[in-house]
This record gives structure tokens, sequence and C-alpha cells, in this order.
């Protein structure tokens, strides 16, 4: 295997040498690194050192004036690349097998190095276990890259085939929104629902209501069939599953924890009771997880749908000299990165500070394709707790700016969007239970 590899190196070497038209076309692809034999490094480097051309007689001679002629063998060390002819059909062949190897090679060291450190760590003792993982981590996630790597890629024609597709599939359809229904007409109306790969961030203050509404957009998608999970990181699962009871069925959440309830309340509650036991929703454990398991866990399922809740309460590690407003503004982006690989829409919360801007990092928005803010409405200079503005702050593909006015019925966890006869429809739910309407999509 050894052998089989020094002859790619080897056969590759020679195209660079012998070529340096091609070696330029693929500056990008090559380096130093990608040759396990010293001799070979060493030859490569010299090669680089000569400039925009260069042949045998010029690349023996930077060899010589750096005093490594010996160390590659003499001239006739270099000689041996010139001579034949180098098959170019299989130089691409050679130049992936190459790279291939060395990013192997820079993986395996970085795991032992890795094992070094830990090792070291357990026997002498660290101050900062958490700061050592997250670097390590962050050294073994890059040791197999390697720059230049070529992208995959479509050309013009596969790109307007994908895109005529989509075009069709959506006119078979007139008038339906491309993505899962969020629960909210207007706002389907404005960024045509959950697609897949979009990253949605709910932002608001303390109490402003931006876990209701995740829930309610959530609720909207589990309500067509489709596979959703919830990353509760603000409550226990048993009290997010209680939201989710009290807003489907409609019933009083005080009524729910005080067993206080009416006749009526209690069959609206089976019946949600017995539905919500069919859905598609799981519940994930999120207990001493961190940022990273949750990705990962996002990874490894089949969801269309996620909410995390929210991105303050995520755990994060942060490395060396890095601030937790890069760390967060990090995840946000593997966030975005997970929902466009996975094609999956991922819902996160996130508070706004003071000033009315996304807490600790405004990247969090440089990274969502959907930003919308929950506000409380001010009725004669108080704030009215029924009632909360819905602003479109950013819409990738769709109209910004908009406003959705909702009324929101607190102790059942339901907000609506409202019109001007909807002005009592907060009061009628606190009063009595009211199965909620439901779209779904087939």
């Amino acid at each position: 295997m050894q052998t089989a590899m020094n002859d790619s190196e080897q056969a590759l070497l020679s195209i660079i040498a012998q070529d340096p038209d091609w070696t330029r076309k693929h500056a990008s692809q090559l380096s130093p690194v990608l040759f396990d034999k010293e001799s070979h490094r060493l030859i490569f480097e010299a090669i680089v050192e000569c400039g925009s051309q260069w042949d045998m007689t010029t690349i023996t001679n930077a060899l010589r004036r750096q005093g490594k002629l010996d160390s590659v063998g003499g001239a006739a060390g270099v000689s041996e690349l010139f001579m034949g002819f180098p098959v170019m059909s299989l130089a691409k062949t050679h130049l992936e097998a190459v790279r291939d190897a060395a990013t192997l090679r820079r993986a395996l060291n970085a795991h032992r190095d890795a094992q070094e450190r830990l090792e070291t760590a357990i026997t002498q003792g660290t101050a900062d276990a958490a700061g050592l993982l997250a670097s390590i981590r962050d050294e073994l996630e890059t040791a197999g890259k390697l720059p230049g790597k070529r992208l995959d890629r479509l050309t013009s024609a596969q790109a307007m085939e994908i895109a005529l597709d989509t075009i069709e599939a959506r006119a078979a359809r007139p008038g339906e929104i491309p993505g899962l229904t969020t629960g909210f007409v207007l706002l389907d109306s404005y960024t045509y629902g959950l697609q897949p790969g979009h990253l949605w961030v709910i932002a608001g203050g303390p109490s402003d209501g931006k876990s209701t509404v995740m829930q309610n957009i959530l609720e909207g998608a589990v309500n067509t069939g489709a596979k959703c999970a919830v990353y509760q990181l603000e409550m226990p699962i048993e009290e997010q599953a209680l939201r989710f009871l009290s807003s489907d069925s409609g019933v009083n959440s005080g009524s729910l924890l005080t067993g206080t309830m009416t006749y009526e309340e209690q069959q609206a509650l089976s019946a949600s009771f017995k539905r919500l036991q069919k859905v598609g929703l799981d519940y994930i454990n999120v207990d001493a997880a961190n940022a990273d398991d949750i990705l990962a866990d996002i990874e490894q399922g089949d969801y269309a749908v996620v909410m995390v809740d929210y991105l303050q309460l995520l755990d994060v590690t942060t490395a060396k000299g890095e601030s937790r407003e890069q760390a967060i503004s990090n995840v946000a982006r593997k966030l975005k990165n997970l929902a466009k690989r996975k094609a999956v829409t991922i819902l996160t919360g996130s508070q706004l500070n003071d000033d009315g801007q996304l807490r600790e990092s405004r990247a969090i928005g440089q990274h969502a394709d959907k930003v919308l803010y929950v506000s409380r409405v001010e009725a004669n200079g108080e704030a009215d707790e029924t009632r909360r503005s819905l602003d479109v702050k950013k819409n990738r593909g769709g109209p910004r700016g908009k406003r959705i006015q909702l009324g929101f019925a607190g102790a059942s966890y339901r907000f609506r969007e409202m019109s001007d006869n909807d002005e009592d429809w907060t009061n009628d739910m606190a009063d009595k239970p009211e199965p909620r309407r439901r779209k779904s999509r087939n």
C-alpha cells in the first residue's frame, strides 16, 4: 500500500515538474503537505521557489541553493522525474489519490495528538477541561480538510432542469404555498410557509411570547402530518407537553394545573389527548446536552421541522480567546448549514437586548432566512396582554416590513391572527374551550 502511494506521489510530482501550465491551473489544490515522502516534498517546495517557469536545471539549482539537493538523491533524483512522458489522462486520478492519502494522514495525526493531550490532562490535571475539549474538537474538525478541494457542481442545463421541475410541481398546485403551513394564514402568504433548508429566528423580550409563537408554528406543521421535534431548553418536557395540550384543546392551563376543569373542558382535553398521541412529534431530552449534542441529534434525525427553544440557553463551549457572542454566532451558522444540508426547517428563538436588537450577536439575523419580532401592543399607555405584534424583519425570498396583529390567549398558549372582528376572541378563549381550527395540507 505504501509503495502504491509512493508511485502516485512520484507520478503526480513528475506531472508537476514537466507541465507548468497544468500545475498553475491546479495550484489551489497543491501543497507540500500532500507529499508523505520527504524527498517529494522538498522537490515540490523547490518548484514553488522557481516561480512561474521551471525545468530540470532550475529545480536542481533551487535545491542546491537550499542545501537540500543531497536529501533528494542528488541531481539524479530530480532527473528521474523527467524520464518518460507523463500520462496526463491520469493526472486527476493521481491528484485525488494523493490528496485522499494526505487527508487520512492528517486526521490520524490529529487523533493521536488528541489522545496524548487527553492522557496528559488526565494524569497531570487541567484548569480548563471544557476549553481543552473545544480546542481538540476544532482541530479534529479541520484536520481532515485540505485547501483546494474540488466542490460538487451542476451545469447550467442541469440547474435549469431542476428549476423547471420545481416550477411545474408548483403550477400543478396553484395557490398552494411551497412549504408546510405555519398555521397562520397571513404569515404563510408572506413567507410561503416552512420551506426545507430555512432557519427561522423568533425574537422577543422576556414574556413577549416568542416560545408560544414557535410552538404554534410547530403545531401548524404537526397538523399537516409532518414529523417534527422539540428541543426545549427552557422548561421540562412535561411542561411543554401540557402547553401543547392546552393550546390544542383550548383549555385554560390554570384549570389543567389545579384539576378544576369543567365537564366541557374535560371532553375537549380528552379529544386533544387522543389526537396528540398519534401525531409525529418527538420531545427530545436535552438535559446535560450542549449545542454540539443537539446539532448532532438533528443531523441524525429525519425531521421535517425542529424547534430549538432558544439560542441564548444553549450550552456553548467557547474556545480559547473566543467570546460568547462569537460562540452563539457560530451556533447560528451551524444551524443554518445543518438546515440546508438536511433539508429541514429549524425554528429557534432569540432574546432581544434593551435596544431591541438580537441579543449577543447580530450575526444570528445574518444567518437566518426568516426573522420575526414579537412585541407587546400598548393601549391607553399600558401594555395589552391580549395582543401582540409580529413583525417580519427578514424574509428571504419574500416581502419584509410586514406587521401582523395577533390575539394572545396566554392562559391556553395560543396566538391567532386578528381582524377588525376579533376584538373579543381572547376573552372568549378564557371563558370557554373551543376546538382549534386546523388547516392541513395533503
